[in-house]
Order: C-alpha cells, then sequence, then structure tokens
C-alpha cells in the first residue's frame, strides 16, 4: 500500500468523523435539506468515480461520501489492496468540488453507514439498477427502513480492478516465473495426502505464503506454476485422478484468496533404483522408471511452459519456492533463486524477494 511519511499535507476541512457527519446531516434535514450519501472503496481515483459523484451531487443538496478503511478493502480485495490509504483516498475526494463531506468508513458494510448517518438518499451507479445481489438488496431495505430512497445515476461506469488488471497485463514490466512446491509449501505438510477419504479435512494453506504470493503477483508480472512430486501413486496410496481433484480444489481456494496459478505439474512416479531399496513398499509398476521428472529434474517445468507455449528465456527472472532439498536443486538446474520458506514469516519473506528482485 502507497502512504506518506507525515498525513499533515493531506489533510481537509472536508474531512470529518462519523459523529460529526451525523451531527451535521441532522442539521441539515431540519432545514429541510437533502443530504445524498455514496460509499465504496475509491481506490485509485478515476474518470468513473468523478463523473458518479457529479451526477450524484445533481440528486441532492449536500453530498456525502463514505470511505471504506484499508482493513475492510483488503479483506475483500486481496493483499496489496487498495493502492492508496484511506486517508489519502479521502484527500482525493475532499478535492472534488461536488463532494461536500467525506467520511472513513470502518464498517465491513454500507448498511451499517446508512443506519447510522441516514441520509435522505443512498445513490448507487447504473450498473447496481437490476442487481439483486445480497448487498445491495440489503442496502435497498436498509435506506427505505431509515426512511430515505436509493437513487441512481446513469453516467458510464469504470472499475479500479479492471484498470488494474489492465496495467498488470499491458504496462511493460519485467516477467518473472514463480515456481511453487505444494506440499509442505503451498498448504501446511500432510504425509501422502489424498491417502485418506477425508483429505479435504487435512488441507490447510500456509497463511504466510498466501499472502507472500498475492503480493508478489500484486506488485509483478508474474506466471504462477505449481510443481509437485507425487509418489503416492506409485506406491499406491492413490491415483491420478485424485492428485488432480486434490490440485483442482486447492486451486479453489487459492482463487478465492486472489491468487492466479496458469499451470499446475505434477510427477506420480518413483526412480527405480530408489524403490529397489524399499523393499517393504509394494510400488506399481507402472510408475516405476529409470528415470523420472521428480524435482529436482527440471523437466516438470519445462512441460508447464511447454503448455503455457513459454520459453525460459521470456522470463527476466526465474523464482523457485519450497521448503527442502529437491526444490533447491531444482532451483540451482534452473539456475534460479530459491526461497526456503521454512520457519520464515511473511516480512521475512517479502525483504527476501526484494533482496533479490
Amino acid at each position: 500500500m502507497l502512504d506518506v511519511d507525515s498525513i499533515d499535507e493531506y489533510v481537509s476541512d472536508k474531512i470529518v468523523s462519523n459523529q460529526k457527519a451525523k451531527k451535521i446531516i441532522d442539521e441539515l434535514k431540519h432545514k429541510k435539506k437533502t443530504v445524498g450519501l455514496c460509499h465504496g472503496g475509491y481506490d485509485l481515483l478515476h474518470p468513473g468515480h468523478i463523473k458518479h459523484l457529479q451526477s450524484a451531487k445533481k440528486l441532492c443538496d449536500v453530498l456525502f461520501v463514505s470511505v471504506t478503511s484499508d482493513r475492510f478493502v483488503t479483506e475483500r480485495k486481496g493483499i496489496g489492496r487498495p493502492i492508496f490509504d484511506e486517508n489519502l483516498r479521502a484527500f482525493s475526494l475532499a478535492a472534488l468540488e461536488s463532494v461536500d463531506y467525506v467520511i472513513i468508513s470502518n464498517y465491513k458494510r454500507a448498511t451499517d453507514v446508512i443506519v447510522q448517518l441516514k441520509p435522505s438518499f443512498y445513490i448507487k451507479g447504473p450498473d447496481f439498477i437490476n442487481k439483486k445481489t445480497k448487498g445491495i438488496t440489503e442496502e435497498r431495505k436498509v435506506i427505505r427502513d431509515v426512511g430515505g430512497t436509493i437513487k441512481y445515476t446513469r453516467d458510464p461506469t469504470l472499475s479500479t480492478t479492471k484498470i488494474i488488471d489492465y496495467i498488470i497485463k499491458n504496462v511493460n514490466r519485467d516477467k518473472i516465473l514463480l515456481i511453487v512446491d505444494r506440499d509442505g509449501t503451498l498448504i501446511e505438510e500432510k504425509e501422502f495426502l489424498g491417502k485418506k477419504n477425508n483429505w479435504k479435512e487435512h488441507i490447510k494453506l500456509n497463511a504466510d505464503v498466501i499472502d507472500f504470493l498475492s503480493y508478489i503477483q500484486t506488485k509483478k508480472n508474474a506466471i504462477l506454476m505449481i510443481v509437485t512430486n507425487q509418489t503416492g501413486v506409485a506406491r499406491g496410496y492413490f491415483n491420478c485422478r485424485q492428485v488432480e481433484e486434490i490440485n483442482s480444489y486447492i486451486n479453489m481456494l487459492l482463487n478465492k484468496n486472489h491468487i492466479t496459478v496458469h499451470n499446475w505439474q505434477y510427477c506420480p512416479d518413483a526412480d527405480q533404483a530408489y524403490a529397489e531399496k524399499m523393499r517393504t513398499i509394494k510400488f506399481k509398476k507402472d510408475f516405476v522408471k529409470i528415470k523420472t521428472k521428480r524435482k529436482p529434474c527440471p523437466d516438470m517445468v519445462y512441460d508447464g511452459l511447454n503448455e503455457l507455449k513459454m520459453k525460459i528465456n521470456d522470463f527476466q527472472g526465474i523464482i523457485v519456492i519450497g521448503d527442502r532439498e529437491e526444490d533447491e536443486g531444482l532451483a540451482k538446474n534452473l539456475h534460479a533463486y530459491y526461497i526456503d520458506i521454512k520457519r520464515k514469516k511473511y516480512t521475512q519473506l517479502i525483504s527476501e524477494f526484494k533482496d533479490r528482485c
């Protein structure tokens, strides 16, 4: 998040506390003035925001804007958002002629702001006119309950998220390849995950690594590949279909955490020399091979790049993230940086990443 060393230069008489806003609104309504309320994150203030607020001002005598605090923007949008902290976002809105007052909302939902301030009108953009989601449905009900009305502007809409996505995809930045281990790195270690039918109960994302990956994908043009050895297949503990089902489930959890995995690779095989030593284990013959693609061999990475129609030379940097010798060996074979996640918190991982990139 971008902030400043001192907020003293970014103040405005228009920015008021919730308590003062409530008092002002009560006085205005006593004078028969109509009060409008707009609510949102207003990250990266853009022309769509400005036009919407200009139109909102035309619908009321006095326009208040409530800005979602940093905590709840991050909770909804993920690590790396908001771009600007709540004080800078409030200052930018207060600078607009169409905005009369700004408050910073420490509530998770707009409904709480509506209940507290009781505006005459709650004003939304045209994309909400026919929406029937839980959020907007509750907002319509709450504004009616406090004696107000919901109104809509009619201007073309722009999305901060889409603008950020455009910058990420189209602005020229160094492209890096992130190769991440699954068990013990992406998720907490569970020996031979999938051996038992209740495997979903044993999956727990590594919170520090998840936040770390989210940070990288927000800040960098990063292609993420998960590469994992799965000898449980060769041992007969589970089959390839189960490995892919587990990967798909983890991928869903990652998507919920705003992380995009571009490619999954796994090796179900066991090296013949290893299998011959482990005589107490009955390996499945079809998965015992003289040469496998198991890490630290880089073949799985090359397979993934082929599927993505990319080459190693397409990247300005390659980073392997793992927790064991085979991951470090993979990094050496790829001439890549290696980040060992063992016993490291999010801030330590960020510091190590910044040192290397």
